[in-house]
């Protein structure tokens, strides 16, 4: 920890807008003074649909400054606004929003929503994606932002200015000026992974000119000073800069984990995610995982999304009245193999850990009456980690994995988290962190994209957590899960 005040050692700042709450944390020197949180609602009432108002996530922003500024004053920063140096950014991925002279020209389309998926499989097939893939990274599907606008404003290409992420939206509307870095890029399906810049043929293939796309920065580039409008919205000091920030992805990873390679990171929020850091763009013959831009130029992620697993947590929670802890806990009631239960927790319709597969839904397999709901939750989570188990076992296949490092509600659920070790067979090792993606923000904020000498900042770990007793049943049962999961 930083002996010295925030005064003295100056406040970093990073702003995330993830997929159901904008989070902002506070970093001084070595330490996480503060955090907070405001959530903003999603837009599910047609079939596929996932939808947010922009609108919605800057009063979200306002409420989330708010909080973090009531948290500070009470411990004594009364005057943090005159120590913040810098302010991250990250945000959810890949989500749209296109953007006319004034303002959104509708909701921004998230990358839960799967309305684009049967387009895409229609329009693109099997030798289009390979070369796709080779180009990009990216084992494209119908929720890039590429094909999204394809899809639902091809039509209206008069009326747009840019086409943003929603990372880069939240810039533009705190500083006025647009610009991306290269891992936000990737989502749009039409950046060239070796030159490291948009592509006209691949942008063509959307039917996306040239003018739309922004500016692509290094993630530690400052992008503009805070607007008279940005330092409204948030209270702070107009002028302040405002650094271009990176996906959510490779920074939480980056809070997490640092860049190391044979460091596998998994973040569950309502999706999860798995990410390592490699020196090399390398492609997967069997495109199960796409190839990121890391947080440093330089660095690659090799990362598999599983898109509705903390989503799919809720549900459950919700459909048995469960409050928050109760369903890890029903789960602990049962036995391994969940007595002879299989869920395939693929629940946002579609897949994209090492399955990159639109058509997937959610499957229960082996139920009966003598099932209970403590074994339909075992059996979920169980789905969970089976997916997690399918894709760190890709990512060892051409790299060694040396560690595993894991975040999300779990961490504090001693149950689950050695319920993943048995799974895994691999020790895990929580990272205790309000929001890794928002740390990873502020560590980019503070150290402008440059690796420090000393490591990027030492996570909030608990003692990893070996595999038990139990992990001698799990070879056989991820056999089993692997089988029914296919069918």
């Amino acid at each position: 920890m930083d002996p010295r005040a925030p005064g003295e050692a100056g406040i970093h700042l990073g702003l995330d807008l993830g997929t159901s709450a904008v989070k902002v944390v506070a970093l001084s020197g070595e330490a996480l003074i503060a955090s907070a949180s405001a959530p903003f609602p999603t837009d599910s009432a047609a079939p596929r649909q996932a939808e947010q108002h922009c609108a919605d996530w800057l009063t979200a922003v306002r409420e989330a400054f708010a909080a973090l500024d009531a948290d500070l004053t009470a411990a004594g920063h009364g005057d943090w606004r005159r120590a913040v140096q810098a302010v991250g950014l990250t945000g959810q991925l890949p989500t749209l929003v296109c953007l006319g002279p004034r303002g959104p020209l509708g909701p921004a389309i998230t990358w839960k929503d799967g309305r684009a998926d049967a387009w895409a499989e229609q329009v693109l097939d099997r030798a289009e994606r390979a070369r796709i893939y080779a180009r990009t990274g990216m084992p494209i599907d119908g929720r890039y932002l590429g094909p999204m606008y394809r899809f639902h404003y091809a039509t209206r290409e008069a009326e747009v200015s840019w086409l943003l992420s929603a990372k880069d939206y939240l810039g533009y509307a705190l500083t006025g000026q647009a610009a991306t870095d290269p891992s936000t890029a990737a989502g749009y399906g039409a950046f060239d992974l070796e030159a490291g810049r948009f592509d006209a043929d691949l942008a063509a293939r959307w039917d996306i000119p040239g003018h739309l796309l922004p500016p692509v920065k290094a993630a530690g580039d400052l992008l503009a000073p805070l607007s008279p409008e940005g330092a409204e919205l948030t209270g702070l000091r107009a002028g302040t800069p405002v650094i271009v920030g990176a996906a959510d992805s490779v920074l939480s990873a980056l809070a997490m984990g640092g860049l190391e390679a044979g460091v596998v990171c998994v973040t569950m929020g309502s999706s999860t995610v798995i990410l390592d850091a490699v020196r090399s763009a390398r492609r997967d013959p069997a495109a199960r995982y796409l190839v990121t831009p890391h947080a440093l130029t330089g660095w690659y992620g090799r990362e598999m999304d599983l898109l509705a697993t903390g989503t799919g947590h809720d549900w459950l929670g919700r459909l048995f009245g469960w409050q928050a802890g109760e369903l890890d806990a029903a789960a602990a009631r049962s036995e391994p193999g969940a007595r002879g239960l299989t869920f395939a927790p693929y629940l946002a319709g579609g897949e994209q850990g090492a399955l990159w597969d639109p058509t997937l839904t959610g499957v229960l397999r082996g139920l009966t009456v003598r099932h209970g709901s403590a074994d339909i939750a075992r059996a979920f989570l169980e789905g969970v980690y089976c997916e997690i188990r399918r894709c760190v076992e890709v990512l060892a296949e051409t790299a060694p994995v040396r560690s595993l490092v894991v975040s999300g509600h779990f961490v504090d659920q001693p149950a689950s988290l050695q319920l993943l070790a048995d799974v895994l067979a691999r020790p895990v090792r929580p990272v205790r962190t309000a929001s890794p993606a928002a740390l990873g923000a502020a560590l980019l904020a503070r150290h402008r994209g440059q690796a420090p000498d000393g490591g990027w900042l030492e996570p909030i770990t608990g003692p990893a957590v070996a595999p038990g007793s139990a992990q001698a049943a799990y070879p056989a049962l991820y056999a089993r899960y692997l089988k029914d999961a296919a069918r």
